[in-house]
C-alpha cells in the first residue's frame, strides 16, 4: 500500500471544503464497478470521517471561514478507503490595503474637456467670420 495525498483548492467556507471532499470521495471510493462490501466499508469510513471533521470545526468556529483541505490515505488494492490524516487549514480573510479607483470622475473630465474644446473651435471660427484674430484679443486685454 502507498500512501497518497489529495490537496484541495481553497473553499469560501468550511462546509464547503467539506463539500469537495465528499464529492471527491463518491467519484473516487464509490463507484459502480466496486463490490458491495467494500463500498460499504469505505462508507462507514468516510462518515465517521466527516463526523469527526464537522464535529471539530464546528467547535472551532471555522465553518464560516475560508478554508482548505489536505487529505492523506492509503492507496488499497481493494479500492477501500483508509484516512490516515486530513490537514484542515483555516483562513481569515482582512483587507491589507483600501483604495478607490473612480472612472466616472475621469469620464466626466474627458467629456467636459470635449465640450470645451468643441467651444472653442466654434469661438475660433466665429472669430475669424468676424475677422478677430487671437492675438488682437490678446493685446486687447492686456
Amino acid at each position: 500500500m502507498s500512501v497518497k495525498q489529495q490537496r484541495f483548492k481553497i473553499s469560501p467556507t468550511g462546509r464547503g471544503a467539506i463539500f469537495k471532499l465528499k464529492r471527491w470521495f463518491y467519484l473516487t471510493f464509490y463507484t459502480k464497478n466496486m463490490p458491495d462490501d467494500v463500498k460499504e466499508r469505505s462508507r462507514s469510513v468516510w462518515l465517521e470521517l466527516s463526523r469527526r471533521l464537522i464535529e471539530e470545526m464546528n467547535r472551532r468556529r471555522a465553518s464560516e471561514k475560508p478554508t482548505r483541505i489536505t487529505l492523506e490515505y492509503e492507496a488499497d488494492p481493494n479500492n477501500e478507503f483508509k484516512p490516515i490524516s486530513v490537514a484542515v487549514e483555516v483562513m481569515e480573510m482582512k483587507p491589507i490595503e483600501s483604495f478607490k479607483v473612480s472612472l466616472r470622475e475621469e469620464a466626466i473630465e474627458a467629456e467636459e474637456r470635449e465640450k470645451f474644446k468643441a467651444q472653442l473651435v466654434e469661438m475660433l471660427r466665429k472669430a475669424r467670420e468676424l475677422g478677430i484674430t487671437p492675438e488682437n484679443l490678446i493685446e486687447k486685454n492686456q
